[in-house]
């Protein structure tokens, strides 16, 4: 493992050595090694509890967003998912906190902006961020005594993990089914081609490690026994890494894991570093999987090459490697791109294509979806690794490689903390030196100073040193049109089996069993014991961030660490024709896709990569606050160095300008393809959201709009364009002329708006005269048009539900009726309640007692709608039920009081209050037009919220009003064509 020398530093050398003396002691721990980053201005502290041997890192930052985070090294002892149940499980009840579900009850009495946990390939985590001292401080203790002292009750295990029970405990006679909240969450996973391609491509490649996750046909033989075990034999201090960032003091931290690890001795680790596979010759490994109802069945394969490339503990080779695999395969330039993509080999890279370095090797994979031809595949890929040796990269590519790194260390994130949280924890628990990742400046300095001296060869030796004449990996996955019923047949097969081993006894048993943990789910409980923050914590005045506006353009001035960002925008409300919307989304795509008449896009790519920090356009819908009509617009950004602003604006002034949609039509083909590729996995990653927004469609124009840009509409669309791609005649009618035709509505110097932020005023006279030469290269006319997106047409209501088709194995449901305005008072009303709703409703009937991933309802505050959600959900029907009878409960059944609506409100205002980047201060003026009085408005309003409001907007906006329901997934039996309304989307 390469050790960096430190070079001499006198980042407050001296008082960092008298806070944290190496060798000193603090609560129980000793600090071991202490490291100034002056370049990301903090300094790690590296410290051991003496008792038990548990690491802690800290990153003293002055940064108010504070992290802490508890890790185990879990290595998963087969497929049934018990780390994953344990996580759950662990947050279900503890000793000092006996109620059901601790962890999401805290989400609604805390300000924290980020509480979470999660399952690694092997390790598992629970990380938290807040601003708040006293709100650290309670979520520190609550995740601490769920890890190390959790009831695990056998209900919770049945509850979050599986159990057999009648699908309707009213009726005994009703058939018996699988439950369980991660058996539907990996029962949605599967449902994802993408995922399951990732998963098992995984389990064949690291056999030693199994599934953390969980297979579905496999967690129905965890037993409640082997997680209390798998519990008892991980989560102890001495397999802990704790982590804590930020600016509030250490030793208040070091003094509550001392008051927990103390009544712990030192345990010998068990849970090894584990390998993956160890092949002295080519691997080939097929699998079947399920099949993209969205793509053609000749271009269904997934298909991936991988070589084994040494250790992530040797930091210095692994980041020599990333940058390896980002000159190969990041952006248009990159020859596996150009060779692979653009020819048509496949539509779109694999999800393992890259350099994975979060296990304890590293694998370099090079892999496409959408696959016609797996041996000139392989060919193509052989081929351009013997190129590499020969043609070497050009400078200017691997200096903009570095540049994007420096850029990266002074663009200031609000989730610095939790970001550098995630970077570290996966190497860190398979025995990689978190000291040696996070000496930025030595690696890059090293880096220079190797590629000054070897240029290529740098490259060259690692491809012949792990791939060329190497051991492959071969690893594909072919459609299958029956993987969906085969994977019902299955369950009902392992159900069967189950069943045949019950008697009466058993059966009644299990009723009891079911009835005794709704009883449980049904009961109020005494819910004191949790620690709370007050609403009395949330200032009433917000944090206001003034704009100077002049003309047509605003700034701000902050401190941006050397960075200007650039916003620009122009209103399309009245610019498009109606039949030219459905292309929008794809116009801007292609504006950072295509390239112009004299320059490719590889071309203007490289120079963004070289001098600044990224250029995106979009297109987007939302409802203006001050008249609820849609504002449609059409919006651009970029940021660079102050000194480099200028390569913005000439690279806005290309894309925006001189796209040559006709010449570049080959590219336009390539980018479809890869649209359409994603399609499926899209859906089935974020269901409730496109069922949520296809509902919404029905009721207000930006949700109908948006559906259009966005939805499963725009899905259609790509679908149907990727199917005439080789139809010359069509192709130019249908997609090439349209796109040259809204060039000529979309792109005018007429309405433009900018926003400049930066952190002089200097710097700000210097960007203006730049937007000025900017917008004098704009057009000045534009075509006519006589439609407006206020009569965009809503999607017809005809009283029926909507099923979006899908071959999924679980479905999204979701509801929409209409709410009211930004500023009207009911609309902050609608919103807590919302949130009333989800934690004092919702969760336990979606959730816990239904069975789905997740529920909730949520209100937009800009278009005045109120939406109901699940996901993952094995009861779509039960759940739109729920939806629609939520006014009713609150009327009728809710027993809230002031402690429920002062959490509601703290729940609100975690977002609300979130700390921002500074490259987001004054934007939702820009981009939304809400000013500070408009913000503070609602604020206010927010706050004054009484429980007789939101009793009030429950009548008067759900009780008997008008909705919409849609579901995302596969058809059931009750879906009668009578009630139910069938999109297929083929």
């Amino acid at each position: 493992m390469l050790r960096f020398k430190r070079l001499a530093s006198h980042y407050n050398q001296a008082r960092l050595l008298r806070k944290y003396p190496v060798g000193g002691t603090f609560h129980g721990y000793e600090v071991q090694r202490v490291l100034p980053v002056p370049e990301m201005k903090f300094i790690a502290v590296d410290l051991k509890h003496l008792q038990t041997g548990s690491q802690h890192l800290h990153i003293d930052r002055d940064d108010r967003n504070n992290v802490f985070s508890i890790a185990f090294k879990t290595n998963p002892p087969d497929a049934t998912g018990v780390p994953h149940i344990l996580e759950h499980t662990t947050l279900c009840g503890s000793h000092k906190y006996p109620v059901r579900d601790p962890f999401f009850k805290m989400l609604n009495r805390s300000l924290a902006n980020f509480m979470n946990a999660m399952t690694g390939h092997d390790y598992t985590f629970y990380p938290f961020a807040t601003a708040n001292k006293a709100d650290f401080s309670n979520l520190r203790d609550v995740y601490l005594d769920a890890t190390f002292r959790p009831l695990l009750n056998h209900q919770d295990f049945l509850q979050e993990g599986w159990r057999l029970e009648q699908s309707n405990l009213e009726d005994p006679k009703s058939e018996i089914i699988f439950k369980g909240v991660v058996y539907n969450e990996m029962k949605g996973q599967v449902s994802s081609s993408n995922y399951q391609f990732w998963t098992k491509f995984q389990e064949r490649i690291y056999p030693s490690l199994n599934n953390s996750g969980g297979d579905p046909q496999k967690i129905t033989d965890l037993q409640y026994s082997d997680l209390v075990d798998f519990h008892s034999k991980n989560y102890h201090p001495s397999n802990a890494k704790t982590f804590t960032y930020g600016n509030f003091p250490l030793e208040d931290t070091l003094n509550r894991l001392n008051e927990e690890f103390k009544l712990h001795g030192k345990r010998k680790t068990s849970a090894g570093v584990r390998k993956p596979l160890d092949f002295d010759s080519d691997v080939r490994i097929v699998e079947k999987g399920q099949i993209d109802t969205m793509l053609p069945m000749d271009k269904q394969l997934k298909t991936s090459m991988t070589w084994l490339c040494g250790d992530p503990s040797d930091v210095y080779n692994t980041f020599v490697l990333r940058i390896l695999g980002n000159l190969l395969m990041d952006g248009h330039s990159s020859p596996f791109y150009q060779q692979l993509i653009e020819t048509g080999i496949g539509y779109e890279f694999s999800v393992n294509s890259g350099v994975d370095s979060t296990t304890a090797a590293n694998f370099l994979s090079v892999g496409v979806q959408g696959c016609g031809d797996v041996k000139r595949f392989e060919q193509t890929v052989r081929s351009i690794f013997k190129d590499v040796l020969e043609k070497p990269f050009e400078s200017d590519k691997v200096e903009a490689i570095i540049q994007q790194l420096e850029l990266s260390k002074k663009n200031q994130r609000a989730d610095f903390g939790l970001q550098l949280l995630y970077s570290l924890v996966p190497g860190w628990t398979n025995k990689t030196d978190p000291f040696d990742t996070l000496v930025f400046d030595d690696i890059l300095s090293q880096f220079r100073y190797d590629w000054a001296e070897k240029g290529n060869e740098l490259f060259r030796e690692l491809i012949r040193q792990y791939v060329l004449d190497k051991p492959c990996f071969h690893f594909s996955m072919e459609a299958d049109q029956d993987f969906s019923q085969a994977a019902e047949l299955e369950e009902a097969e392992r159900l069967r089996a189950k069943l045949s081993q019950l008697d009466d006894t058993d059966k009644k048993t299990i009723l009891n069993r079911g009835l005794q943990l709704q009883e449980k789910q049904n009961e109020i409980e005494d819910v004191s014991c949790l620690p709370s923050l007050k609403i009395d914590d949330i200032p009433r005045a917000g944090e206001m961030y003034d704009v100077i506006s002049k003309a047509h353009v605003s700034h701000r001035l902050t401190d941006t660490n050397g960075i200007t960002y650039l916003r620009g925008k122009r209103s399309l409300n009245n610019a498009i024709p109606k039949h030219l919307y459905p292309y929008l989304s794809l116009f801007a795509d292609c504006l950072t896709s295509l390239g112009t008449t004299d320059e490719t896009y590889s071309q203007i790519e490289d120079t963004m990569k070289l001098h600044t920090g990224g250029i995106s356009t979009n297109v987007s819908v939302h409802t203006n606050p001050a008249n609820a009509e849609p504002e449609l617009q059409f919006s651009f950004e970029g940021f660079a160095l102050n000194q480099k602003t200028e390569y913005v604006l000439d690279i806005w002034r290309k894309v925006l300008v001189e796209t040559d949609i006709t010449k570049n039509s080959e590219k336009l083909k390539v980018l479809i393809r890869s649209l359409a590729s994603s399609n499926t996995a899209t859906v089935a990653e974020s269901g409730h959201s496109f069922a949520r927004n296809y509902a919404g469609s029905h009721l207000t124009t930006a949700r109908a709009i948006n559906e259009t840009l966005g939805g499963v509409e725009q899905l259609q669309l790509i679908t149907r364009l990727a199917s005439i791609l080789d139809d010359p005649v069509l192709f130019q009618s249908e997609v090439v002329d349209k796109l040259n035709e809204l060039k000529t509505h979309v792109i005018s110097k007429e309405g433009m708006a900018f926003f400049i932020t930066c952190d002089t005023d200097k710097q700000v006279s210097r960007v203006e005269s730049q937007i000025h030469q900017f917008v004098q290269s704009l057009p000045e006319k534009i075509a006519a048009n006589s439609f407006a997106a206020r009569d965009y047409d809503l999607i017809p209501q005809n009283g029926k539900y909507k099923l979006i088709e899908f071959p999924f194995q679980v479905h999204y449901a979701a509801q929409s009726s209409l709410g009211a305005s930004y500023s009207h008072p009911d609309g902050a009303s609608l919103q807590v309640l919302a949130n009333m709703l989800t934690f004092k409703h919702l969760h336990r009937e979606v959730r816990e007692k239904g069975g789905a991933y997740g529920g909730g309802a949520v209100y937009s505050a800009l278009e005045g709608l109120m939406s109901f959600y699940s996901y993952r959900d094995p009861h779509p029907i039960n759940s739109i039920e729920i939806f629609a009878n939520s006014g009713e409960y609150v009327l009728e059944k809710a027993d809230w009081g002031a402690a429920d609506l002062d959490q509601a409100k703290l729940t609100i205002f975690q977002q609300v209050d979130a700390p921002i980047s500074p490259s987001s201060e004054g934007t939702v003026h820009f981009t939304y037009g809400i000013t500070n009085a408009l913000r503070q408005k609602r604020r206010e309003q927010l706050l004054d919220v009484t429980l007789s409001d939101v009793r009030d907007v429950a009548e008067r906006y759900l009780v008997g009003k008008n909705s919409v329901s849609a579901v995302v997934g596969p058809r059931i039996t009750e879906m009668s064509n009578e009630q139910w309304e069938i999109k297929q989307l083929q």
